[in-house]
Protein backbone atom coordinates (compact mmCIF):
# COMPACT_ATOMS: atom_id res chain seq x y z
CA UNK A 1 0.00 0.00 0.00
CA UNK A 2 2.60 2.70 0.84
CA UNK A 3 4.87 2.05 -2.20
CA UNK A 4 1.60 2.23 -4.84
CA UNK A 5 3.13 4.60 -7.05
CA UNK A 6 -0.91 5.89 -8.11
CA UNK A 7 -1.10 6.45 -4.10
CA UNK A 8 2.49 8.83 -4.47
CA UNK A 9 1.14 10.80 -7.15
CA UNK A 10 -2.19 11.29 -6.11
CA UNK A 11 -0.19 12.47 -2.58
CA UNK A 12 1.63 15.06 -4.36
CA UNK A 13 -0.97 16.28 -6.33
CA UNK A 14 -3.95 16.91 -3.92
CA UNK A 15 -2.35 17.03 -0.57
CA UNK A 16 -1.00 20.40 0.13
CA UNK A 17 1.74 18.79 2.53
CA UNK A 18 3.24 17.14 -0.18
CA UNK A 19 3.74 20.28 -2.91
CA UNK A 20 6.58 20.42 -4.35
CA UNK A 21 7.79 17.20 -3.34
CA UNK A 22 9.49 14.68 -5.81
CA UNK A 23 8.20 11.20 -6.11
CA UNK A 24 11.30 9.96 -4.09
CA UNK A 25 10.67 12.87 -1.48
CA UNK A 26 7.14 11.14 -0.86
CA UNK A 27 8.09 7.80 -1.17
CA UNK A 28 10.80 8.10 1.75
CA UNK A 29 7.99 10.20 3.61
CA UNK A 30 5.87 7.25 3.49
CA UNK A 31 8.35 4.82 4.12
CA UNK A 32 8.13 6.20 7.37
CA UNK A 33 3.89 6.16 7.91
CA UNK A 34 1.24 3.65 8.50
CA UNK A 35 -2.33 3.41 7.16
CA UNK A 36 -5.20 2.89 9.41
CA UNK A 37 -8.59 2.26 9.51
CA UNK A 38 -11.09 3.76 11.86
CA UNK A 39 -15.20 2.97 12.31
CA UNK A 40 -17.35 6.45 12.39
CA UNK A 41 -17.54 7.60 16.15
CA UNK A 42 -13.81 6.97 16.54
CA UNK A 43 -11.55 9.41 17.76
CA UNK A 44 -8.66 9.85 16.67
CA UNK A 45 -6.90 12.73 18.77
CA UNK A 46 -7.83 14.13 21.97
CA UNK A 47 -8.06 17.73 23.17
CA UNK A 48 -4.82 18.15 25.65
CA UNK A 49 -3.43 14.88 25.07
CA UNK A 50 0.25 14.91 23.76
CA UNK A 51 0.85 15.48 20.12
CA UNK A 52 2.89 12.83 18.65
CA UNK A 53 1.56 12.21 15.21
CA UNK A 54 0.38 13.95 11.56
CA UNK A 55 -2.81 12.67 10.28
CA UNK A 56 -3.22 12.17 5.95
CA UNK A 57 -7.00 11.95 5.82
CA UNK A 58 -6.80 9.08 2.65
CA UNK A 59 -10.56 8.39 2.46
CA UNK A 60 -14.07 9.58 4.52
CA UNK A 61 -14.08 13.18 6.72
CA UNK A 62 -13.84 13.92 10.33
CA UNK A 63 -15.01 16.09 12.67
CA UNK A 64 -12.65 18.61 14.51
CA UNK A 65 -14.07 19.87 18.09
CA UNK A 66 -12.67 21.97 20.78
CA UNK A 67 -14.38 21.63 24.21
CA UNK A 68 -15.66 25.26 25.69
CA UNK A 69 -15.66 24.45 29.09
CA UNK A 70 -19.37 23.91 28.73
CA UNK A 71 -19.69 21.37 26.02
CA UNK A 72 -17.69 21.03 22.79
CA UNK A 73 -18.31 22.98 19.33
CA UNK A 74 -17.32 21.46 15.84
CA UNK A 75 -14.42 23.47 14.09
CA UNK A 76 -14.13 22.09 11.09
CA UNK A 77 -15.05 18.63 8.71
CA UNK A 78 -11.96 17.96 6.97
CA UNK A 79 -11.96 15.67 3.98
CA UNK A 80 -9.69 13.53 2.08
CA UNK A 81 -6.23 14.99 1.03
CA UNK A 82 -6.61 17.29 4.11
CA UNK A 83 -4.37 16.94 7.04
CA UNK A 84 -4.63 17.38 11.09
CA UNK A 85 -2.01 16.87 13.73
CA UNK A 86 0.43 19.13 12.35
CA UNK A 87 1.69 20.70 15.53
CA UNK A 88 2.80 17.19 16.78
CA UNK A 89 5.70 18.21 14.01
CA UNK A 90 6.08 21.53 15.13
CA UNK A 91 5.93 21.15 19.21
CA UNK A 92 5.73 18.88 21.80
CA UNK A 93 2.80 20.69 23.18
CA UNK A 94 -0.40 18.99 23.69
CA UNK A 95 -3.71 18.23 20.96
CA UNK A 96 -5.66 21.57 20.80
CA UNK A 97 -9.11 20.20 19.42
CA UNK A 98 -9.77 16.44 18.96
CA UNK A 99 -10.80 14.84 15.72
CA UNK A 100 -13.72 11.66 15.28
CA UNK A 101 -14.09 10.62 12.59
CA UNK A 102 -17.82 11.54 10.73
CA UNK A 103 -17.66 8.16 8.88
CA UNK A 104 -15.27 5.38 8.13
CA UNK A 105 -12.11 6.82 7.39
CA UNK A 106 -8.44 5.66 6.38
CA UNK A 107 -5.58 7.83 7.21
CA UNK A 108 -1.73 7.81 6.57
CA UNK A 109 -0.32 8.17 9.85
CA UNK A 110 3.26 9.92 10.43
CA UNK A 111 4.85 9.81 13.82
CA UNK A 112 7.12 12.57 14.80
CA UNK A 113 9.82 10.04 15.75
CA UNK A 114 10.00 9.03 11.93
CA UNK A 115 11.40 12.28 11.18
CA UNK A 116 14.56 11.57 9.36
CA UNK A 117 15.02 14.66 6.54
CA UNK A 118 17.80 15.77 4.37
CA UNK A 119 17.70 19.65 4.47
CA UNK A 120 16.28 19.70 1.10
CA UNK A 121 13.50 17.66 2.39
CA UNK A 122 12.68 19.07 5.71
CA UNK A 123 12.81 22.74 3.84
CA UNK A 124 9.80 21.56 1.74
CA UNK A 125 7.64 20.12 4.87
CA UNK A 126 8.34 22.61 6.91
CA UNK A 127 7.36 25.33 4.15
CA UNK A 128 4.70 23.19 3.59
CA UNK A 129 3.12 23.54 7.04
CA UNK A 130 3.84 27.16 7.51
CA UNK A 131 1.25 27.90 4.38
CA UNK A 132 -1.19 25.25 5.77
CA UNK A 133 -1.39 26.64 9.33
CA UNK A 134 -1.08 30.29 8.10
CA UNK A 135 -4.23 29.33 6.38
CA UNK A 136 -6.22 27.81 8.87
CA UNK A 137 -4.88 31.09 11.33
CA UNK A 138 -6.88 33.65 8.51
CA UNK A 139 -9.57 31.47 8.78
CA UNK A 140 -9.81 31.81 12.40
CA UNK A 141 -9.51 35.45 12.36
CA UNK A 142 -12.18 35.12 9.73
CA UNK A 143 -14.51 33.56 12.13
CA UNK A 144 -13.63 35.55 14.82
CA UNK A 145 -14.51 38.70 13.40
CA UNK A 146 -17.75 37.01 12.23
CA UNK A 147 -18.32 36.32 16.00
CA UNK A 148 -17.65 39.85 16.93
CA UNK A 149 -20.03 41.19 14.23
CA UNK A 150 -22.39 38.87 15.66
CA UNK A 151 -21.91 39.87 19.41
CA UNK A 152 -22.02 43.69 18.69
CA UNK A 153 -25.23 42.70 16.75
CA UNK A 154 -26.51 41.63 19.22
CA UNK A 155 -25.59 43.87 22.10
CA UNK A 156 -27.14 46.82 19.68
CA UNK A 157 -30.19 44.66 19.82
CA UNK A 158 -30.08 44.43 23.72
CA UNK A 159 -30.08 48.03 24.05
CA UNK A 160 -32.79 48.73 21.42
CA UNK A 161 -34.94 46.40 23.46
CA UNK A 162 -33.87 48.30 27.01
CA UNK A 163 -35.14 51.32 25.62
CA UNK A 164 -38.37 50.16 24.48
Amino acid sequence: MLHNEALVQKLIASVRLFEGFTADEARDFMAHCRVESHPPGQRLVMEGQPGRALYVLLSGSVVVKRFSGVCEHELARLGPGETFGELALLDHGERSASVECAETVRVLVYDRDGMLWTHAQAAKLYRNLAIMLASRLRDADRKLADLAEQQAGNIALARVADQQ
